[in-house]
């Protein structure tokens, strides 16, 4: 990506004042029109095109495209054997078509754009963004064994995908991703920030984004929506899901990895969560449970 200037001059010259969701994709999408979006692989691009033609694609096809890129192949079998999405097993994976047999050949594609995704989590200058977003995945992946709207291999691409705006965002501004983590403790004030400095949030601009990678258009509206504090204002159903999968894993994720689990501010985001998802307490206890062996 080439960095398009500072907050001054693009404010002076971009943002009105603006109160509404439409308003702030449409300052994202002015953005994104001055930033370089890294490419996505020919491989990728290819499976996609696959499983768009048929839910189940010839074993042999994705075998193929995988195996033409080592790192593609070789992060796909380190996948199948995180313990959060293996079931467990102590079989370990050691080739490709095992990988595609163990994480589904239905989902193998979310799992691919997965690891797409983990790299440019990686590259990225914001510090610790790749370890908080890994994290969210593992933790949305486990909550998705209790959902009826969204499956494993979703919920990890989710956690994945859910913070990606951030990357535009530190294009204009550099400072931007010195703070952006730390301040992940304060999940509904997040956007109040961004919005004054850029007229827009890391949620609009990821919105943006994900809708180019041809996802489910769930997908982007759960990324769009992902700070809302009332979750009863989101009147579809699996949506509202989508989103409560994405805010407990937050809330979890503070409480084990940041201490915050007696910040009121996280209690009302775990218990909105748990609400729309209803889930009980055991549940919830279950989940926690498993994260101390699973979490970076």
């Amino acid at each position: 990506m080439r960095r398009i200037g500072g907050k001054k001059a693009w404010r002076k010259k971009h943002i009105p004042n603006m109160h509404t969701i439409k308003d702030q994709i449409q300052v994202a999408e002015q953005i994104l029109k001055r930033i370089d979006v890294p490419l996505i692989p020919t491989e990728i691009i290819e499976l996609q095109k696959l499983f768009a033609k048929s839910e189940m694609p010839d074993p042999k096809k994705i075998h193929n495209l995988v195996a033409s890129n080592p790192m593609l192949a070789s992060e796909l079998i380190s996948l199948a054997n995180l313990p959060s999405l293996n079931g467990n097993s102590n079989v370990k994976i050691k080739d490709i078509n095992s990988a595609i047999y163990r994480l589904g050949n239905n989902q193998i594609k979310n799992y691919i754009l997965s690891i797409y995704i983990k790299e440019l989590l990686d590259k990225n200058r914001i510090s610790g963004l790749s370890y908080h977003s890994r994290n969210i995945a593992v933790i949305a992946s486990m909550i998705a064994k209790y959902s009826k709207f969204i499956n494993q291999g979703e919920a990890y691409l989710l956690g994945l995908l859910h913070d990606i705006g951030t990357f535009a965002l530190t294009e204009i501004e550099q400072d931007y991703g010195q703070t952006f983590v730390g301040k992940l403790v304060e999940h509904y004030g997040s956007h109040k920030r961004e919005y004054e400095r850029f007229g827009t949030t890391h949620s609009a601009m990821g919105y943006v984004i994900t809708k180019s990678l041809s996802l489910p258009n769930s997908f982007s509206q759960t990324i769009l929506l992902h700070h809302e504090h009332d979750l009863s204002r989101i009147n579809n159903e699996k949506l509202r899901h989508m989103v409560a999968v994405i805010e407990l894993a937050h809330a979890l994720l503070l409480e084990q990895k940041h201490k915050e689990g007696k910040c009121p501010e996280n209690k009302k985001l775990l218990q909105n969560a748990q609400q729309a998802l209803q889930l009980n307490d055991e549940g919830i206890a279950s989940i926690k449970a498993g994260l101390s062996d699973f979490l970076l």
